[in-house]
């Protein structure tokens, strides 16, 4: 749907699509503002979020100054025990669920993790501890130079490497104990 000019929003409740685009940024940037206070919302029976037009409206010019000197910085981890694409999910589920982080690349072949972060919220000693609470502690980094920042798109580590593990193999997890059992 179109957005208009400020007189068509007048009473209505917007989409977080709507004011995504009313201020030119990601929809999960929205959902970070209305998490931090910043954008007053409210939550339909179904658990999704609307916003007040007017409301919006009104703190257009403060957000996106606010957004614009945001500064986001990035690290890279090396994590050893990041070998196959379940750890990947992990690891990627840990940071982003600690806030300051803002985007978590990570490659089981190259076993490092790129974190972009904003640095007044969080350190990358606090990553680094986030990372180690859920199993995955960072590694002393020697291993081969990965191309800095990650890729998005296909990991080119696993045509130099060849073999991918993407399941854990049921024999393996049968002759590991019980603590393995998951």
């Amino acid at each position: 749907m179109p957005m208009k000019g400020a007189k068509d929003l007048e009473g209505r409740l917007l989409t977080r699509a709507e004011v995504a685009e009313l201020f030119q940024v990601s929809p999960s940037t929205v959902t970070r503002w209305a998490e931090a206070g910043k954008l007053p919302s409210v939550k339909t029976l179904g658990g999704h979020r609307r916003y007040e037009a007017k409301a919006v409206m009104a703190l257009v010019p403060q957000l996106i100054q606010e957004e614009a000197t945001s500064i986001m910085e990035n690290a890279l981890f090396t994590v050893p025990a990041m070998y196959a694409d379940h750890h990947v999910i992990a690891v990627r589920q840990a940071l982003l669920a600690v806030p300051g982080v803002e985007d978590v690349l990570a490659s089981s072949a190259w076993q490092q993790v790129q974190v972009t972060y904003e640095p007044a919220t969080v350190s990358p000693n606090e990553i680094s501890q986030a990372l180690e609470r859920v199993g995955y502690p960072v590694g002393d980094g020697q291993l081969p130079p990965s191309p800095s920042p990650l890729p998005h798109a296909k990991d080119p580590a696993w045509d130099a490497l060849g073999a991918r593990v993407t399941k854990t193999n049921l024999h393996d997890l049968s002759m590991s104990g019980e603590f393995r059992r998951y």
